[in-house]
């Protein structure tokens, strides 16, 4: 097969800039077990998360556990925006799972309220990063995220997007 028939592999965002992307992530053969080239990312990388969850999930955690699920989850500023609509506190929930999957750790490593997901003044939600989740997004070099939320009676989903803005390329020598 010619090099121009051989696939184009992309990768998920999982590392700095400039490091080699871990050979863990393609399983035992790593890099070298792959079926075709694999294509390094440049300049503006984005890390993308969605998460869709059914309200009456949260619901029943909700009315089990109260005050308890609340305060593991969510800061005090997340409740008080959600004004006690199941529906809002879904919304949120689909995004920090949006995030986790954004920032490649799941939840592991990341607790629930190092992830905060606060309306602006425009109702716009906007997402704060603190500790461990704040550590991993500065670790992949990621400048801005930005979190969308679409509320319904059974169902919210959320979608998160990380950007990480590569430096720019080493100057070329002086010629000779």
């Amino acid at each position: 097969m010619h090099q121009e028939d051989q696939p184009l592999l992309f990768t998920p965002l999982v590392r700095q800039t400039g490091q080699p992307i871990p050979d863990w992530l393609f399983g035992p053969g790593g890099v070298t077990g792959l079926p075709g080239a694999l294509h390094q990312t440049q300049g503006v990388n984005v890390a993308v998360g969605v998460d869709i969850i059914e309200v009456d999930r949260i619901r029943k955690v909700y009315e089990k556990h109260g005050e308890r699920f609340l305060k593991r989850v969510f800061t005090e500023l997340e409740v008080a925006q959600c004004r006690g609509k199941v529906a809002r506190l879904a919304g949120r929930f689909a995004v920090k799972e949006a995030i986790c999957k954004a920032l490649g750790t799941g939840m592991r490593g990341v607790a629930w309220r190092e992830m905060e997901v606060v309306q602006l003044y425009s109702g716009r939600p906007s997402v704060r990063l603190h500790g461990n989740a704040k550590k991993r997004a500065e670790y992949l070099g990621l400048t801005a995220f930005d979190v969308s939320i679409a509320d319904l009676a059974q169902i919210s989903i959320a979608i998160a997007i990380g950007v990480q803005v590569a430096p720019p390329p080493d100057p070329l020598p002086p010629e000779a």
